[in-house]
């Protein structure tokens, strides 16, 4: 019965935030080449949608998800670093590209992570899941990049406009750390994924799910 309970909860959860993060991802897109209404057009509701990521740090620590506290504490804390000591303190500093392609870059590595557990929660095996199962080990190589560097100029900008500051030193101070932690940061999390994709390829899914098809295809030909 409690698994059962808890399954649903992850299931509504998982496809809650698909659905949060394609609208977010909807209207980056739509506000292309308007850079500077990118804040005031969807700022406060990204600010919003990842700060109910918090809820996946409790999911780790109760157990109730396999993700790893540590790796989640690095990927959430730092997108907290960035949409409420950055850009909702210095929200000028997203009136341009960086901020919209860090935005594109989250709502698409969401849109992808959060399709394939929702999916795989319902038990699907069909080629949406096996589309998205692609998406989630490959696309990352190019998103995770584009996301973190965005990040990083973000960062910069924001550093800038507070060490001129004297109120707002403590925030200097803490934006000028992140400057030196976010690239070891980034190593951290892209050669996690890159563990996960060998194990996931090790795994031999891929090549049984092509397997199956082959096989499916042979039938029909009889």
């Amino acid at each position: 019965m409690a698994a059962s309970l808890v399954q649903k909860y992850l299931v509504f959860y998982n496809a809650a935030s698909l659905s949060a993060w394609a609208y977010v991802a909807f209207k980056v897109v739509s506000n292309i080449g308007n850079y500077k209404s990118n804040y005031a057009d969807f700022g406060d509701y990204l600010l919003v949608v990842q700060t109910f990521a918090l809820l996946e740090i409790l999911h780790s620590v109760l157990k109730i998800v396999r993700s790893p506290i540590l790796t989640n504490l690095l990927q959430i804390g730092s997108r907290l670093t960035m949409v409420w000591a950055v850009s909702h303190i210095f929200p000028q500093v997203t009136s341009g590209w960086p901020y919209s392609t860090m935005a594109f870059a989250w709502s698409l590595t969401e849109i992808i992570r959060y399709g394939y557990y929702t999916l795989n929660l319902l038990g699907q095996d069909n080629d949406y899941f096996w589309f998205l199962t692609f998406c989630r080990y490959h696309f990352f190589y190019v998103l995770y990049p584009l996301g973190a560097y965005s990040e990083y100029l973000l960062i910069n900008a924001a550093h800038s406009i507070a060490k001129t500051k004297p109120d707002l030193a403590v925030l200097s101070t803490f934006l000028g750390i992140c400057l030196w932690v976010w690239p070891p940061g980034f190593y951290i999390m892209y050669t996690h994924m890159m563990k996960q994709r060998a194990k996931f390829i090790k795994s031999g899914a891929l090549e049984a799910k092509e397997a199956k098809e082959a096989a499916k295809t042979e039938k029909k030909k009889e």
